[in-house]
């Protein structure tokens, strides 16, 4: 039975309920616990941006420099 999306579009399941396919075609794989649901939601996912060593360092200067404004 086809899964309709927030946004209208149809997902249809694989017989073997091993992935989910959009009418756009895009595809996600997963597996046969997995509900529609969940395998449309993956496929919308944005993960957060990875910061860069730099930006990770800076973040802790600034935290240490704040702890030592404190004392």
């Amino acid at each position: 039975m086809p899964y309709i999306d927030q946004n209208g579009l149809t997902w249809t399941r694989s017989e073997d309920l091993l992935s989910i396919t959009c009418e756009d075609g895009r595809k996600v794989l997963g597996n046969a616990e997995m509900s529609d649901d969940h395998l449309v939601a993956v496929a919308y996912y944005v993960p957060e941006p990875t910061k860069t060593d730099a930006e990770r360092i800076a973040e802790l200067e600034a935290q240490l420099a704040a702890l030592l404004s404190r004392l």
